[in-house]
């Protein structure tokens, strides 16, 4: 798990069915709290989940 945002942890992972990574983010009890969309590498998948953790966290 890295961390993603004040309090957001997220795990990458790769669909291969549908040939795309996506970021699962939880907060720190481990309640899901968002995902990202579907990305052709995992660098863009993560940078997703940045803004989405800041979107979450109200920043």
């Amino acid at each position: 798990m890295q961390e993603y945002g004040p309090g957001i942890v997220g795990e990458v992972r790769f669909a291969r069915q549908d040939g795309g990574y996506y970021v699962d983010l939880y907060d720190r009890e481990g309640n899901a709290v968002g995902k990202t969309g579907f990305w052709t590498t995992e660098a863009k998948a993560k940078e997703a989940a940045r803004r989405l953790a800041a979107k979450l966290a109200g920043e």
